[in-house]
């Protein structure tokens, strides 16, 4: 902030108040008026009026965009005015043309994050059940005559689809907590972004799992977003090469710049149906969208509008009356870009970090308390029977209150006590356990040369008794059937009867069909290896694999484990029999259809909806 002489912006008594003129952005000015009544005066001008004098006349000038301006309400802006970009699309170009223009610019702006996650949610909507196709139809000459059937295939659940999300900005982490409501999962991949890494990247929820490469996030994702700023790192992130890699069927929504994309290469997999649908916001040159809309009945293409609300215009314009306000009072003007992303960005910083100060403040105040109470029975003890005769009975109340204390600190003690002592005999188990499994590795590699081949095939590895230690440690946790232990959205990871491997979903060949398969190569944290839990009714439910794009564990003709359809049917359903540590699948269609497994949950759905990660 800086400060200006008031004698150059506050009028005298026998001066006129000074003049707000707004250019093409705010036609009722009505709430500008109200608020600077008595300070200024507030006229709109709008771009057929401009050569009347008002322009060069007003000592403030709010616009939408230096850029959009015509050249001739550009040459009527004068070096001494003040100048608020409200809501500029482009602010570095708006600053660099200001600057060679001479003029002083501010940008007024806040935070669009909601709207646009709210827009990506409804274009996502849009796309999976064809709503806009739906509404052409219904407002053709036909109406409602004929079958709907060929418009409504392709129709899509958002249940057990997989969200990808490119960047890690404000929208995205609101976009996949409005997804996680959905049932949908979600993967993110952090986009390094340059210069705009000086603003934190925002925290996803928990639920949401970070991809490491790009290629592996197109190739999960049925449902692919773009968040991310538009850097020399970020140009066309996503080009032919890459979309090489994107999940045949798969939707691309992009809310930021057109440059992000290929649009060539868009164009052509949306021709081939490789990508089943497209939603962007803004197009540039109106050929262009044209052609796509005409060619493209799967294409959403919106004028530029994600971030809009009347909220958010609300709150831009009562910033700009605030910077208007302190300008003509105080004569000071910001000299930086008003936004709050990097505020947002620290409020999710103090919101996770609250819980563990509010937890502090509460063990200072517990210990603060008991030392109180020790000096109290200190001093009560220092006291000597013969000084003072009439307080012997509150003496007394305060020794059996002190005995009191004292059992209770004690019971205290000993409950603290045990608790350490078990964390450290689980931490010494662990120990012994570890130095078990190190000794038994030294004594299978001593003896290794006096074996039978038959006995080294018979003998667990050391990653297999790993791995069965672990699910021994986490089956203690879940007693019971697993049936009920067995929810709605809960994640687990399925091991082979004999601890051999986990069971996976894989591709026969490249873009082929998926099947059920075990692999000992593969820990539970691949996403191959990871099932959702849904429930088709109290008895039945169905396995959706990550891998396969939340596609069910069916049984086919042929006897085999494969994942083929989305919806359920009888074939997809399958019954729990057993424990978690001896589960046993069975299909619905043909009994005879079985799995015998071991279960372990990773991730369990909490209260508030939210599936989170045990580990």
């Amino acid at each position: 902030m800086s400060k200006i002489r008031p004698s150059a912006t506050m009028p005298h008594r026998d001066q006129p108040s000074p003049l707000v003129v707004t250019l093409n952005c705010v036609e009722d000015c009505a709430l500008e008026q109200d608020s600077l009544a008595g300070v200024a005066g507030v006229e709109y001008v709008p771009l057929s009026r401009i050569a009347d004098g008002k322009i060069e006349s007003a000592t403030a000038v709010l616009l939408h965009s230096l850029a959009y301006l015509p050249r001739a309400a550009q040459r009527r802006l004068r070096p001494h005015q003040l100048i608020l970009c409200l809501g500029s699309a482009d602010r570095a170009v708006d600053s660099t043309l200001a600057a060679d223009l001479g003029l002083r610019l501010v940008h007024v702006d806040t935070s669009r994050a909601e709207e646009i996650a709210d827009t990506v949610m409804a274009l996502i909507l849009g796309l999976l059940r064809r709503t806009h196709l739906l509404s052409r139809h219904a407002l053709s000459a036909s109406g409602w005559l004929g079958s709907l059937q060929p418009l409504c295939r392709g129709m899509r659940r958002c249940r057990g689809m997989v969200l990808g999300i490119i960047g890690r900005s404000v929208s995205a982490r609101y976009l996949a907590s409005r997804s996680l409501a959905f049932k949908m999962s979600v993967l993110y991949f952090d986009v390094p972004e340059g210069d705009e890494g000086r603003i934190r990247p925002s925290r996803f929820p928990r639920a949401a799992r970070r991809m490491d490469t790009l290629n592996d996030l197109l190739a999960a994702s049925d449902v692919i977003s773009l968040h991310c700023a538009l850097t020399d790192n970020t140009v066309q992130i996503l080009n032919a090469e890459c979309l090489q890699h994107i999940k045949p069927g798969a939707f691309l929504v992009n809310t930021g710049s057109c440059q992000l994309l290929d649009d060539c290469a868009v164009k052509q997999l949306l021709i081939d149906g490789t990508i089943a649908g497209c939603a962007i916001d803004g197009a540039e040159g109106p050929q262009w969208m044209e052609a796509w809309v005409k060619e493209m009945p799967n294409v959403l293409i919106l004028p530029r509008s994600a971030d809009y609300s009347e909220e958010v215009w609300m709150e831009i314009r009562e910033k700009a009356i605030s910077i208007l306000q302190s300008f003509f009072l105080d004569g000071v003007i910001p000299t930086n870009t008003v936004s709050d992303e990097e505020s947002e960005a620290s409020e999710e910083e103090e919101e996770e970090v609250s819980p563990i100060r509010h937890g502090k403040l509460a063990l200072v105040e517990s210990t603060s308390r008991q030392q109180q109470g020790e000096k109290a029975s200190e001093f009560k003890e220092s006291l000597s029977p013969g000084q003072n005769t009439a307080i012997k009975p509150e003496v007394r109340r305060s020794r059996s209150g002190k005995k009191a204390k004292k059992r209770h600190s004690q019971q205290k003690h000993m409950q603290r006590a045990e608790g350490s002592s078990g964390l450290h005999e689980e931490s010494s188990t662990s120990r012994r356990e570890d130095i078990a499994m190190s000794d038994s590795e030294e004594v299978l590699s001593s003896s290794s040369r006096c074996v039978s081949p038959e006995d080294s095939r018979s003998r667990k590895t050391p990653l297999e008794v790993m791995q069965q230690n672990q699910l021994v440690r986490s089956s203690k946790k879940f007693i019971g059937k697993s049936s009920e232990l067995l929810k709605d959205g809960y994640v687990i990871a399925m091991y082979a009867k004999d601890l051999s491997g986990l069971h996976v979903s894989r591709q026969r060949t490249k873009n082929g069909g998926w099947f059920l398969d075990t692999l000992s190569n593969v820990s539970k944290r691949d996403p191959a290896a990871q099932f959702i839990i849904a429930y088709r009714n109290k008895d039945t439910v169905g396995l959706r694999s990550f891998a396969a794009g939340g596609k069910l564990l069916q049984i086919n003709r042929r006897m085999e484990f494969v994942f083929a359809s989305h919806s359920f049917d009888v074939w997809e359903s399958w019954s729990l029999e057993g424990s978690l540590d001896e589960c046993r699948l069975v299909n619905c269609r043909n009994a005879s259809a079985s799995l015998e497994v071991r279960v372990e949950i990773l991730a369990m759905v909490g209260d508030d909806g939210v599936t989170r990660w045990i580990d």
